[in-house]
Formats: C-alpha cells, sequence, structure tokens
C-alpha cells in the first residue's frame, strides 16, 4: 500500500519495508515472530540496517548521534538553544521541552516515510512497529537528558574548507567576486523596467494555482474557529490541509518567458531505476512546503515554493552555466499579522539569492555590506503593498533568471495562462517509477539531483562548496560563493534587516 501525499502528517504511516533476501521462505515467519519480540532499538537498527542494505537514505536532514528515532535541521539548531538560556548545558525552560524533541521527531518520521516508500514489497507490520517504537523512545526522553542530547544534535554546513585551502581561497575570492558584480551589473536593470518593456521582451506565460481569492484565513482554520496551532516556541503548525490551502492563498504567479519546451514549467519524473530523471511539462507543478525563521523575537512561518525545467541550454560552446534541469525557490514568510513581511529567491542550487523586502522591514548595515563576501541584495528594493500580497514573477528564458516583480493585475491584461498543479514538495523523495518496478527519489543520497552538474565546477571549485552549479535538495543550498551562508539558516533576516518602525 502506498502512502497517500494529502494525509496529514500525524497520520502518515510508514510503509513499504522489505526483508533483506536472506529472510526470505521458510525462515520468515520465525523472524517476523522474533521481531516482535525484538527491543525498540533492535526494531529501528533493523529498519536502518534494510534501508543501508537496499541503499536507500534520504539527505535532507541529519541523523542525532544515537537517538535512532530523531533528525536535526538547522531550526532544531536553534530550538535547543532557546531551551539553555544561559548556554550551561542544562534545560532552564522545561516547557519547550517536548516541543524541540516532538519538532525532530517529525523530521525522522518524515525521512523513515521516504525510505520505507521506496523499500520492495513491503512490510506494513514491521513499518508500523518501527513508527510506534520511535514514538515510544521519544516520548521516554526527559529533560535531565539535554546536556547529552544537545551534544549529539549538530548540523554540518555545505561547505569543505579544505577546498578553500587548496583554492587559495583569499585570492580566488576575490576574483568570483569581481565575476558576482558583472552578473548583477548585467542582470538587476530589468527590475526597474516599465511593463511595456517586460512584455515586449518575449513571449510569456503565466502559471499559477487555482483561484486564491476563494481562500481566506477563516476557510483555512475553519475547524479550529480561525487559528492554526503553534507549539511552545511559538511556530505555526498546520495540520497538511491548513498547510495546503495557506500554499494555496500565498503561491505567486510565475510568469516565464518562453523559448521552447525547457522554460516550460513540469513534473520531474523517474524513468527507472539508476536513469536520469527527466521533467514531464505536460504536467505543470508548483510543489510547496513549510519552514520556520525566527526574527525581531518571533518565529514566522515561511511557504516555500519550487518549480523545475527539463533544462538550461547551452547559449554557446562554452556556457560552463548550462545542464540538464533547472529549477527556481520562491520563499514567502509571514509575520504575525498573516501578510508576507518577505519574499526572496534562489535557483535550486542555492544560487543568485535575492531578497524583496516589504516595506515593513528596513534594510541594516550588515557584516558583509563592508568587504567582498555577497550580502542580502535587494534589486527591486521595498515591493509595494500590492507586489507583497500579490506577486507577479517574471522569469527570463534560457537562464531562468528572475527578472522582475510586479503586482498582478497591474502589467497589462494577462495573457497565455496555466493552471499548475500544487504538490508538497516531499513527494520528490518518493516518485514511482514510470516502468512499474518501484518507488524512487529525485534526490542522491547525498541531496543532489544526479545528472545537473555544472562545468562551472572547473573555477568554482575553490568557493568549498560541492558541486557548484547542481540541482540541490533542501537543507543543503549554500547561496554565497564569497562568505558563507545557508538559505534555511533560521537566523538569516536578522543579520540584514530590522522592522521599519524600530
Amino acid at each position: 500500500m502506498r502512502l497517500l501525499w494529502w494525509e496529514p502528517m500525524t497520520n502518515y504511516r510508514i510503509i513499504k519495508v522489505v526483508l533483506p533476501v536472506l529472510l526470505l521462505a521458510g525462515c520468515a515467519t520465525s523472524e517476523i515472530s522474533a521481531f516482535k519480540e525484538a527491543s525498540c532499538l533492535d526494531v529501528l537498527a533493523q529498519f536502518d540496517q534494510h534501508a543501508d542494505d537496499l541503499g536507500i537514505v534520504d539527505a535532507e536532514t541529519s541523523p542525532v548521534a544515537g537517538y535512532r528515532f530523531l533528525r536535526a535541521n538547522r531550526n532544531s539548531v536553534m530550538l535547543k538553544k532557546r531551551l539553555d538560556g544561559d548556554d550551561d548545558g542544562v534545560a532552564d525552560r522545561v516547557g519547550l521541552w517536548r516541543d524541540w524533541i516532538a519538532q525532530m521527531r517529525g523530521l525522522d518520521r518524515e525521512t523513515r516515510t521516504s525510505i520505507a516508500a521506496r523499500m520492495p514489497d513491503a512490510l506494513d507490520q514491521e513499518a508500523a512497529r518501527a513508527e510506534e517504537c520511535a514514538n515510544q523512545l521519544a516520548d521516554g526522553l526527559i529533560p535531565s537528558s539535554f546536556a547529552d542530547l544537545s551534544r549529539a544534535v549538530f548540523v554540518p554546513d555545505d561547505y569543505r574548507d579544505f577546498q578553500r585551502i587548496a583554492g587559495f581561497y583569499p585570492l580566488s575570492a576575490i576574483l568570483a567576486h569581481f565575476g558576482y558584480e558583472t552578473w548583477k551589473k548585467d542582470n538587476f536593470p530589468s527590475f526597474h523596467w516599465s511593463a511595456d518593456q517586460l512584455w515586449r521582451a518575449g513571449d510569456w506565460i503565466d502559471y499559477r494555482v487555482m483561484d486564491k481569492d476563494a481562500t481566506d484565513v477563516a476557510s483555512i482554520a475553519g475547524r479550529d474557529k480561525g487559528e492554526i496551532p503553534k507549539d511552545a516556541f511559538g511556530q505555526s503548525r498546520p495540520d497538511a490541509i491548513q498547510l495546503r490551502l495557506l500554499a494555496q492563498k500565498y503561491a505567486p504567479v510565475f510568469r516565464i518567458k518562453t523559448q521552447d519546451s525547457n522554460d516550460r514549467v513540469g513534473m520531474p519524473v523517474l524513468p527507472g531505476a539508476g536513469q536520469q530523471a527527466d521533467v514531464d511539462v505536460e504536467t505543470p507543478v508548483i510543489f510547496y512546503r513549510l519552514s520556520h525563521t525566527r526574527f525581531d523575537g518571533q518565529w514566522l512561518p515561511q511557504i516555500i515554493y519550487t518549480i523545475w525545467f527539463p533544462s538550461r541550454p547551452a547559449k554557446g560552446m562554452f556556457d560552463i552555466l548550462a545542464g540538464h534541469f533547472d529549477g527556481i525557490i520562491w520563499r514567502v514568510t509571514l509575520g504575525a499579522d498573516g501578510v508576507p513581511l518577505m519574499h526572496d529567491s534562489i535557483h535550486a542550487c542555492g544560487c543568485y539569492h535575492l531578497f524583496f523586502p516589504s516595506s515593513g522591514l528596513f534594510r541594516i548595515k550588515a557584516p558583509e555590506d563592508g568587504d567582498i563576501r555577497e550580502t542580502a541584495e535587494m534589486p527591486a528594493g521595498y515591493l509595494t503593498a500590492a507586489q507583497v500580497r500579490h506577486p507577479v514573477v517574471w522569469i527570463d528564458a534560457v537562464s531562468h533568471y528572475v527578472l522582475a516583480i510586479t503586482a498582478a493585475g497591474d502589467a497589462g491584461k494577462d495573457r497565455g495562462s496555466v493552471l499548475a498543479a500544487l504538490e508538497p514538495e516531499r513527494l520528490l523523495t518518493r516518485l514511482p517509477y514510470q516502468d512499474g518496478n518501484g518507488v524512487g527519489s529525485l534526490y542522491s543520497d547525498s541531496g543532489f539531483v544526479p545528472g545537473t552538474d555544472r562545468a562551472e565546477w572547473i573555477v568554482l571549485w575553490p568557493m568549498g562548496i560541492e558541486k557548484p552549479g547542481a540541482m540541490r535538495q533542501w537543507g543543503h543550498h549554500a547561496t554565497a560563493f564569497v562568505g558563507r551562508r545557508h538559505f534555511d539558516e533560521p537566523g538569516l533576516f536578522d543579520r540584514y534587516f530590522v522592522p521599519a518602525d524600530d
């Protein structure tokens, strides 16, 4: 039985777990009986061994050493700091303990769900027992174990210092800096073009989700009278239905200059095991996920949207940026009042990080502003209220660079328009093979989309980023070649912005 993507997260069943070949035939009954009697740690160890034997890995989050039932992301690391206010290794705010554990247990549940879905000939009983055991072990953790657990909650960054040392980074970074400055000079002027200039630049197709005007906050959370639950930290915890409706409400219109099929939005598909993924442009999809950022002392929800293109075609024989697959990630950060406070974007490689703040924010001087490190670029300045609430994201052909941000309805009448499906981004870690022989992931065991490497690594490897230009899984987007920055850093905005009324 296959997992249904629309089931609420709390009701996920981890399915499709197979016993290794050595446990087949006559020994199966006795092995299953022994499995039932095993300790919970042994149950999880056996589940993990099955995944290892089959070579199934999900690299989105980091294992917590010594705690098989938990996984961590960069938010987990910041949350632990909230528990230990004086940094003495003791949990001072024990009221936050259970929700910290629940956050990491939820990440582990998502990972096991994706892994289990890819295991052939599943035994549902084993999968259900593994999930039950993981919950039992998490429930058994108490605040006195904070010191031990907090040391194990660690997420490595996506920079390789040895590459920077070998590549004489202090010198090579200067060359990369001048290259980035040239790119900005070539590409930022379009953010100040008029509507007529934009329309005349080419043929455009809009990709949008269903009518968002029908999706108001009351209907999003109707069953709890307009309130989306929050945990003890203050992070919003919508269920799967509420999150989908939020994603409908805040989705931008992607307006794409279209020259050929490489500029059309589609659905990533896997032909078969070990084969290179493709993008089916006959099935346009906008993917979404939830995250949180901590800004000005509050946790704010973020809706992240991703679209995929078949490729970035080469403009010439020596185009080092060209390659298979291309993607845009657009993030909406909501203020406490539910109105977007910030939009920002990257390509799916982590490159070209651009910030589009509302007038409710004020850009402060950041440490990077005084040297060659990449900083928060605002090519469109502060967005108007209409642009913030109903953004249209203009995307160039071939390069798929973001060209401009306008408000829906203020750039002339809509022309070609496509209604795109809205799907959870996690779906990409459990895609059925088109040949019917199982389920796979778009991503490799190291968090890359196989076959999307770019030749730019030849000149950019000294920047310390593995496979620069390759498409990446969430949690692995290093966004600065010169400097050090990740797209999913929960304290990122505090580095560059304060509320405008401060």
